[in-house]
């Protein structure tokens, strides 16, 4: 792939002025200089916006949209519209990239392929790899979604991959969805021939413990259930094991809640006939064989318990696990 294609970043801004320069600079500090990077301040309340509008006048690359709070996806979407790349890629704000991640993901990408590279999951005091591949490989679209499905060396990170920019042009992000990268990775596959992994971890995705993904809500763990949901209707028709897998997922995600976890009369009553219908997708036997056939025996007795028990399951389980912590 020839050096003087564009590369659009696009960098969702909420709230995070602790560690937006960090994200900035970073990409600032790519060793692939043809790039527009795309801020799309969506709504901050905070410095956020004023620190994005002080590196648009360092840096005439930098392009910073302002918009009313929206969300995520609707923030991504606004990325995407004004970006005027041969390639896509995003970037959290308070992550980070390594400086060759771009040119060294733009050598391998083409108008057909999706590039992927490795990722670390970053904290205060640490920096850990996610699983992925030891080498370079070729995939197809559909050993790539086979990955995907699976869900355990390919996750559903939208930030690691260098997309063809033409890939958007009928494909947004879901406004107003949680977890939206589960809801959009495998049509993202769908639309490519190829999918390149490269082994080398560019990608820095820190941790915040305030985190939509780290906060127990019984709201966000029911976006995330149906998000998979989402993704099971999409792909059930590719195959027929991708049933069985998502769901087992989406079983073992809504158990796991509903073991672990206390939630408020008033949070399960605004929710109810959401609730009702996890019953009685637990209480299928079909639900049932696939969690036994694709989950390891200690989360299968999560289920068990969460499809007998309900929240009532969460008492048992203080009683027995935190117990059992103490003496260990």
């Amino acid at each position: 792939m020839a050096h003087e294609v564009l590369v659009s970043i696009v960098v969702p801004i909420y709230n995070v002025e602790t560690y937006l320069e960090r994200c900035i600079q970073s990409i600032l500090e790519q060793s692939y200089k043809n790039l527009q990077i795309i801020l799309v301040d969506d709504g901050s309340t905070d410095e956020s916006g004023h620190i994005a509008d002080i590196w648009h006048k360092k840096d005439q690359r930098i392009l910073v949209i302002h918009q009313a709070n929206a969300g995520l996806s609707a923030a991504r979407n606004s990325g995407i519209k004004q970006a005027k790349g041969d390639f896509i890629l995003f970037v959290d704000s308070d992550d980070w990239i390594h400086p060759r991640m771009v040119q060294e993901m733009v050598q391998e990408g083409n108008d057909n392929t999706i590039v992927s590279c490795g990722m670390m999951t970053a904290r205060d005091n640490n920096v850990e790899p996610i699983p992925w591949f030891k080498e370079k490989q070729i995939l197809s679209s559909a050993e790539a979604l086979d990955y995907l499905v699976d869900n355990t060396i390919f996750t559903s990170h939208v930030m690691r991959n260098l997309y063809p920019a033409h890939i958007f042009n009928d494909l947004l992000f879901p406004v107003g969805k949680l977890y939206e990268d589960i809801r959009i990775m495998h049509r993202l596959f769908q639309k490519v021939s190829a999918v390149c992994v490269i082994p080398q971890y560019f990608y820095y995705y820190y941790v915040r413990s305030n985190s939509i993904s780290n906060v127990v809500k019984l709201n966000n763990r029911l976006e995330w259930f149906y998000a998979l949901g989402d993704r099971l209707n999409d792909v059930k028709v590719v195959k027929h094991d991708y049933v069985g897998k998502i769901s087992s997922q989406m079983a073992l995600v809504i158990s796991l809640t509903m073991v672990q976890n206390s939630f408020s009369r008033e949070e399960m009553l605004n929710r109810e006939s959401d609730l009702q219908e996890i019953r009685n997708f637990l209480r299928k036997k079909s639900t049932k064989k696939y969690v036994k056939q694709y989950v390891s025996k200690k989360d299968y007795v999560f289920f068990l318990l969460a499809r007998h028990f309900g929240f009532s399951s969460n008492k048992i389980y203080q009683f027995f696990w935190r117990n059992h912590d103490r003496k260990a």
